[in-house]
């Protein structure tokens, strides 16, 4: 009998629904592709022989799961070569978003590799496409599973992140106990702004309760009344931006009282036909100069594109009312570094991210994005959602389902921002080109988004379920149109 896995794995393996599998995506793209022969010995060599996890399979044994050896392992069923008619990209993507809704065979390891072209006579380039498991590892050890699997080179490992990534408290039972520390000196800060709060509060009761006041106020107090999460912004918007007592009661309302993800634009549940998309090599530097030029940090910029992007899809859609949208992020637990566990395994949490629609002015737009993201750091939901992770591991199936389709379905997807390595990296000689990922989404959830940056460059990969959401390649490129008018707006303003 192998090692039994891990509850935070078993979460994501036991997690597949028919409509929305628990899979990573990822894509390289090449201008000249690797010989395919080197290419699989490659894999071999520098990632079936080194994580042991690559040719086991999981199996269940009186009520426990393990992972166990395929007895019957071969590399040539987990990593392929296909041959496409044509090189048109639209061939590419329809065969990519087939493979989004195609399940492992769970009786072989749950792994593969495609190198994909079109005819070879006619063109060298090509992608080499990449899926895993969830239950196997999370995107980021993925990710860097895969840098490990190039060609050694200086700097190849990205730059760090993960919540002690800069020596913060990054153990959850830390975080927690960071939290009760500050948590006096954070209610004292907030007592010291509760007449703002106060007087918030007070209009509101006077909105709600005067019948002869029907101006403002009135329709500010229904907006509230109808979307609870913009009155607990409100009520603690007014202590500082690292006041972690105040976010952290912030972020679990949220976590509550969020609204379902739905719009005129999408809504109902998920069929099981999904859509991808993609955007590769855009210019890092011309958007680290937006960042500066607004006051932001490249997140922010790269979070309020994506706003701006699903603001214009909902307008071209007729959605009258636009507002807040929580995505699901991802939050590494531990740092990318040069040691990767040979176990592989999940070590992030997710929170909940609000994002803001309907703000035009790109400037107020950063601003309000650079806010939001500064309270959700500096609270306790890391841990919090830690906790639930563990909650949601260990109980039964069903109870465990019900408890992930509540969160889940108050999210519109999975959006994630991944630093990749800073220099072009090669696979078997042969550099690659692009890196692109896609994150799993669940539940009711339509959408998932993922940046990556790669050698300069920010690649964003798209994902649909296209029954809820059939365009993909529009979100796509309104994501690119929007990187491109930040980065000439904010080249103008500088002339």
């Amino acid at each position: 009998m192998g090692d039994q896995i891990a509850a935070s794995d078993l979460t994501w393996l036991l997690m597949d629904r028919p409509n929305n599998l628990m899979n990573v995506n990822g894509l390289l793209g090449f201008d000249e592709l690797p010989d395919f022969e080197e290419f699989r010995a490659a894999l071999m060599d520098r990632m079936v022989s080194k994580y042991r996890l690559l040719s086991q399979v999981p199996v269940q044994h009186d009520g426990h799961w393990y992972w166990e050896d395929d007895k019957d392992f071969d590399i040539s069923r987990h990593v392929r070569r296909v041959i496409l008619p044509d090189h048109e990209e639209a061939t590419l993507r329809a065969h990519v978003s087939a493979l989004f809704a195609e399940p492992f065979d769970r009786t072989h390891p749950l792994w593969e590799f495609q190198m994909i072209s079109g005819p070879p006579d006619e063109a060298p380039g090509g992608v080499i496409l990449n899926r895993f498991h969830h239950g196997m590892a999370d995107g980021i050890r993925l990710v860097q599973m895969i840098i490990g699997s190039c060609d050694s080179a200086v700097g190849t490992t990205p730059p760090k992140v993960g919540r002690n990534a800069d020596g913060d408290h990054h153990h959850p039972l830390e975080r927690v106990l960071h939290f009760a520390e500050h948590s006096v000196t954070d209610t004292l800060d907030y007592v010291l702004h509760a007449s703002e709060a106060v007087a918030k509060a007070g209009r509101l009761l006077v909105a709600t309760t005067n019948p002869f006041n029907l101006g403002h106020q009135v329709e500010a107090a229904v907006d509230y009344a109808r979307h609870p999460v913009k009155l607990i912004d409100a009520l603690t918007s007014v202590a500082s931006e690292d006041n972690e007592t105040s976010n952290s009661w912030r972020e679990i309302g949220r976590l509550l009282l969020s609204e379902k993800a739905d719009s005129g634009a999408w809504a109902g549940h998920p069929g099981g036909e999904k859509g991808v998309a993609w955007i590769e090599g855009i210019p890092l530097d011309g958007l680290r100069k937006a960042a500066k030029h607004y006051g932001g940090t490249l997140n922010d910029v790269l979070m309020a594109t994506v706003s701006l992007a699903l603001t214009d899809y909902l307008r071209e859609r007729g959605v009258a009312e636009i507002h807040d949208l929580s995505w699901m992020m991802p939050v590494s637990l531990q740092p990318v570094d040069d040691s990767l566990p040979a176990t592989l395994g999940n070590h992030f949490v997710v929170v909940l991210l609000s994002m803001p629609l309907g703000i035009d002015d790109p400037a107020a737009l950063i601003e309000e994005m650079h806010h939001r993201t500064t309270r959700l750091k500096n609270s306790a939901e890391p841990a919090i959602a830690f906790g639930m992770q563990r909650v949601i591991a260990e109980a039964p199936s069903a109870v465990a389902r019900r408890v992930t389709d509540f969160f889940s379905n108050k999210t519109i997807g999975q959006l994630s921002n991944v630093p990749g390595p800073q220099v072009t990296l090669k696979m078997v000689g042969k550099p690659i080109r692009s890196m692109l990922g896609w994150v799993p989404t669940s539940g009711d959830q339509p959408l998932g988004i993922c940046l990556i940056s790669y050698a300069g460059t920010v690649n964003v990969g798209v994902a649909t379920d296209v029954r809820m959401i059939p365009d993909p390649m529009r979100i796509a490129e309104l994501v690119r149109g929007h990187i491109e008018g930040l980065v000439q707006s904010a080249r103008a303003d500088v002339r």
